[in-house]
């Protein structure tokens, strides 16, 4: 397989995602990036906790002793990485993804957010919608709670905006394929239309946020560990890095 370099952790870990079975130029358009296709990140939508990458109902997040319920997107992925990774799973590292389900008040495109959770009440927005709408500012700190340790998931909206998207059409950053796909940060809950939204990367670049029980692609992000050794390449399109 080819991936896609993401960054490198502060432990020394090396965060990529998944770009085909071969490797692919900038602005390609391509399926063969999208590992699994037409998948609901949560078939439910009706509830603010569903944006969870796992879930306690009534809850904002799961607590220490909950019985957490894994999300479709979770599961699907799981799945994939036992049919596709397990033979490597000595080079993988158990990464920290951030499914960020902190609460920001703002006020956009004629819905006025309020600053508190509910699981089914008025509209609030997740701080992921703050950051891409009000102050084009991405982080990659992440609440405690919020924080999985995991050998798979997916990438984030902050690293979608460092990759160089935004709410605006662009097809010139790497992580540009032609095809729509999950990221795992909460959007917000739309208490009028009782819906609760996810960011994903449009077919044409942009970062949406949208109910989650549409089909999208996911794009499969794992780490590799910090003393994996390469064998041969230069990281190039044709001559990529070879790891052992």
């Amino acid at each position: 397989y080819c991936w896609r370099i993401i960054r490198i952790n502060g432990d020394g870990t090396i965060r990529l995602i998944y770009d085909g079975t071969t490797c692919h130029n900038n602005g390609e358009v391509t399926t063969d990036s999208i590992a699994i296709e037409n998948v609901a990140y949560n078939p439910k939508y009706n509830r603010s906790e569903y944006v969870g990458w796992t879930y306690t109902e009534g809850k904002q997040r799961p607590e220490i002793g909950d019985v957490a319920i894994d999300s479709n997107a979770k599961l699907q992925l799981e799945d994939w990485y036992d049919d596709n990774l397990i033979n490597y799973n000595a080079k993988i590292a158990d990464g920290k993804f951030c499914n960020d389900r902190n609460v920001s008040a703002t006020l956009l495109r004629g819905y006025d957010y309020i600053s508190s959770w509910s699981t089914s009440g008025a509209s609030f927005a997740y701080s992921g919608l703050s950051r891409l709408y009000d102050a084009s500012y991405p982080t990659l700190r992440c609440t405690y709670e919020d924080v999985y340790e995991m050998e798979i998931g997916l990438i984030t909206m902050d690293e979608v905006m460092y990759a160089g998207s935004r709410n605006i059409n662009n097809v010139l950053y790497y992580l540009y394929n032609g095809q729509s796909y999950w990221t795992m940060s909460p959007a917000a809950w739309f208490g009028g239309s009782r819906w609760i939204g996810v960011f994903y990367v449009h077919n044409d670049g942009k970062i949406y946020e949208d109910v989650f029980a549409l089909p999208r692609g996911l794009r499969p992000v794992i780490n590799l560990k910090a003393d994996t050794q390469i064998s041969s390449g230069n990281g190039t399109l044709n001559n990529p890095y070879v790891v052992i």
